[in-house]
């Protein structure tokens, strides 16, 4: 796992299925999507948050049409290359203790 860390759930920011598939090919072993959910269950109702649902579902599966991988657990083996201030930000937090 990432930083010495044994689980990691990506929640904040996550609103898209191309989001979860990019925390989960990153190292996430989960994705929290409540609070998008609840947006549209308290805008929506329950209609509007099952539409939310299925338009992450869908765009999960594309990302994970493009990437090759056959299920969830296949985009955690997607090659990863991370570069520019991504890459400058983890070498600053350097090794955890």
């Amino acid at each position: 796992a990432p930083l010495g860390f044994d689980t990691v759930i990506a929640t904040g920011g996550v609103a898209t299925g191309l989001e979860i598939a990019k925390a989960l090919a990153l190292g996430a072993h989960a994705c929290g999507i409540a609070r998008p959910v609840l947006r549209a269950l308290r805008e929506g109702g329950r209609a509007a948050a099952l539409r939310y649902v299925d338009r992450v579902l869908a765009e999960l599966r594309a990302a994970m049409v493009l990437t090759g991988a056959t299920d969830v657990a296949g985009l955690r083996r997607v090659p990863r290359v991370v570069t520019g201030e991504l890459v400058a930000w983890i070498s600053q937090l350097g090794p955890r203790d």
